[in-house]
């Protein structure tokens, strides 16, 4: 018997990636996308990179959580599919600290206070799973843990990630994906003016 049966977790694979080729052919042919402020560039490079790559691991791990379901318990699949979803929410975190460094420049790109808002919102959910992550060894050396999974894993109904007490729906989680997708796409193609 596999641990879980189902998996709530939207599928992604519908949207555009690798956002980065867009906006390497926007640079380069139609001088749209990123900033002409180098820091703010860069900064916009680095947010596009990494959202694709928190997409790529979501997907992944969707995948393999979905195969495990379907197989005769190949824990494997579950592990491999655990540690995709640890990629994504370290980088998910990544992703919103580069809005924030970006919303704080000066020449910085177009993030409504609408859109900051609602991944504020995500941001604190986000983070308490990611510091989790981040820190597990050294609430395993305190005796904080003790009995508690020291791993990112999926509940057994397939709706959050858990780790040390600390939860995540994958309901929220793919709201934040999709809006950092969003604002990936906008920043790709936006006019330099």
């Amino acid at each position: 018997m596999t641990w879980i049966t189902t998996l709530a977790a939207p599928d992604l694979t519908s949207l555009f990636l690798p956002v980065i080729s867009n906006y390497s052919l926007n640079i380069t042919f139609t001088g749209r996308g990123g900033s002409n402020d180098p820091q703010v560039r860069s900064f916009v490079n680095s947010y596009i990179l990494a959202c694709d790559k928190a997409l790529r691991s979501y997907n992944a791990g969707r995948r393999h959580l979905l195969d495990y379901t379907a197989s005769e318990n190949r824990t494997s699949l579950l592990h491999e599919g655990h540690a995709e979803f640890e990629t994504c929410v370290t980088t998910v975190k990544r992703c919103l600290r580069l809005v924030e460094k970006m919303r704080a420049n000066s020449e910085n790109p177009d993030i409504s206070r609408t859109q900051w808002r609602l991944l504020e919102s995500f941001g604190r959910e986000i983070n308490d799973v990611r510091n989790a992550i981040e820190h597990m060894d050294e609430d395993i050396r305190t005796g904080g843990s003790a009995g508690v999974p020291a791993v990112l894993h999926v509940s057994q109904d397939g709706t959050l990630l858990r780790i040390g007490g600390r939860e995540l729906l994958l309901s929220r989680l793919v709201e934040c994906l999709r809006e950092l997708h969003t604002l990936s796409m906008a920043l790709a193609s936006r006019d330099r003016g």
